[in-house]
């Protein structure tokens, strides 16, 4: 257990379903059209707090645009630090589903953005035990790094997403090097250390300061990655297949994957059960429309702890 944050966006999803996906300059019918809560900071926030974790949401909303929707989502995470922006729109999401489940988004930032960091008591920070980034604005994501120097104790998890690893990795290499826990999938990963095989590309990451290595490999699995040091600097690597399930909507399965790790690791379980458990929730969340439909509630949890 421990007192674990949360920062990165918070979104209205506007999903839409449609059979397949428009070409350039062509016209394709939405079959279904919903609007959701999403942001995969908040995702992760809540898929916590529904386990019943204590979770702190540190991030922005506008006056405009969904921001009573947005703050009434967040259900039982604490929003102690919160910000309101003004004159500004919260973030939004535009999603398009297709009949495989695979998607496209299109991000609008919005009071996202906007958050100050400066604004958070000092005494926050050093009471933190885990904080966790999920594709944060990249000078907001490197104070709160910052925040290391004054908690020692602090364990970081960066899920930066593909809005920060399309930068390349010269931006983020200052950050890498303070990450405890990396999230990643494949084509992040490339986006990061160029066209390598999965081992070198691991290890490459490793040198450059992440600890520990989340590789989420869709239909295939997960896979963990740990750089021990020592005079054998040898590296501990597991991989676990997916879960057989009829994906339908492959929004927030990377979030739903983040929840199931940071809960293992609330817990000090043993990799191989965190893991596990990352993959549980992932497949969980895809069988149904939105980010957090399938994300469980305490009393649903049973299944992790086995």
């Amino acid at each position: 257990m421990g007192k674990i944050a949360v920062h990165g966006f918070v979104n209205t999803d506007i999903i839409c379903q449609v059979d397949a996906f428009a070409e350039v300059d062509q016209e394709t019918e939405v079959s279904n059209l919903q609007f959701l809560p999403g942001g995969s900071a908040a995702n992760v926030a809540v898929g916590l707090s529904r386990l019943g974790e204590e979770v702190y949401f540190l991030g922005a909303v506008g006056q405009h645009a969904y921001t009573s929707f947005l703050l009434d989502s967040m259900e039982k995470v604490r929003l102690d630090h919160i910000q309101i922006v003004d004159d500004v729109s919260s973030g939004m999401v535009m999603v398009l589903v297709d009949q495989e489940g695979l998607r496209t988004m299109y991000t609008y930032p919005g009071a996202n953005v906007q958050y100050e960091v400066n604004r958070i008591p000092e005494d926050f920070c050093q009471e933190l035990d885990f904080l966790h980034l999920s594709s944060p604005h990249l000078s907001i994501a490197n104070q709160l790094f910052a925040w290391k120097e004054q908690n020692p104790r602090l364990r970081i998890s960066f899920d930066p997403s593909s809005l920060l690893t399309k930068k390349g990795l010269k931006p983020l290499e200052p950050l890498l090097s303070r990450t405890d826990i990396l999230f990643v999938n494949r084509s992040e990963l490339q986006d990061l250390v160029g066209d390598q095989e999965l081992e070198d590309a691991l290890q490459d990451l490793h040198r450059r300061g992440a600890k520990e290595i989340f590789v989420k490999m869709g239909g295939e699995g997960a896979l963990y990655s740990s750089a021990v040091s020592g005079a054998d600097s040898a590296r501990t690597s597991i991989f676990l297949p997916s879960l057989p399930v009829k994906a339908v909507d492959s929004t927030g399965s990377g979030d739903a994957f983040a929840v199931g790790v940071l809960y293992g690791f609330l817990r000090g379980w043993e990799k191989e059960k965190i893991l596990r458990a990352g993959i549980t929730l992932g497949a969980r969340v895809v069988q149904q429309v939105g980010a957090r439909t399938g994300l469980p509630h305490a009393w649903e949890g049973e299944d992790l702890e086995k």
